[in-house]
């Protein structure tokens, strides 16, 4: 192998170390299973991307558009069905990761751009370049803990129920008053509702359709004199 082969090989084996040291996210999608290429999809877990090249398969593939504001290529990696997979999941404010809208995109492929071979919708930007895009009806957003920050001493919480109908939260910051905070559907399809906490240690629960349950989302759990659960938030001064 020439040298020019082994600088790109270590350099690939060096930034697949860095990008797994820093994405430590354990997906609820298998990535490794993803068997075919095809055009970005919206998951509960991001924005999916797949690309496979020809024979002889490519050395390294990245992927880059507006979604990331066309800034430093992403690395993608390759599966053993020689599928190079991406999840875009950066979080914006209220743990969106994308808005609805559309979103042009191209794949870096061993350092040639080149627009997505399996999706059949394209633009052409001002320099008369052809782009692949793809399209977010609803906001995506990303639900992995409640609740979350919006800003200062103001907190959302989500819930996914798709079959409810009523969704209250309850908790110590509002004196467990059933009625007081309903949550509501957004466009994406989820519960939510937006609160004003102040700094300190909460237990709550979720009612939904009459029915207390703790909050899935929730990362500690307390429990009362009588063993029954309820999730807990711990909220620091900012």
């Amino acid at each position: 192998m020439k040298k020019t082969g082994l600088g790109i090989l270590l350099f690939l084996t060096v930034a697949i170390l860095v990008y797994f040291n820093n994405h430590s996210t354990i997906y609820a999608l298998n990535l490794h299973a993803v068997s075919e290429a095809g055009p970005p999809v919206v998951t509960e877990e991001g924005i999916l991307f797949r690309f496979k090249g020809e024979d002889p398969p490519p050395i390294y593939v990245m992927v880059s558009g507006d979604f990331n504001d066309w800034e430093e290529p992403l690395l993608m990696i390759k599966n053993m069905h020689d599928v190079f997979v991406y999840i875009y999941n950066t979080k914006e404010e209220r743990a969106i990761v994308l808005k609805e809208g559309k979103y042009r995109y191209r794949y870096l492929v061993d350092g040639i751009w080149i627009k997505d071979p399996v999706n059949n919708k394209t633009v052409y930007d001002n320099y008369g370049t052809e782009l692949s895009y793809f399209e977010v009806g609803t906001p995506v957003i990303l639900l992995e803990k409640n609740p979350v920050n919006v800003k200062h001493n103001k907190y959302i919480f989500y819930h996914k129920d798709d079959a409810a109908k009523n969704v209250y939260i309850v908790g110590d910051f509002n004196n467990w008053n059933p009625y007081s905070h309903p949550l509501r559907k957004n466009i994406s399809g989820l519960w939510e509702i937006e609160i004003d906490i102040i700094p300190g240690n909460y237990a709550y629960r979720f009612i939904v359709d009459g029915v207390f349950r703790k909050d899935p989302l929730g990362t500690e759990i307390a429990h009362d004199k009588f063993d029954n659960k309820f999730s807990l938030i711990k909220l620091p001064i900012k």
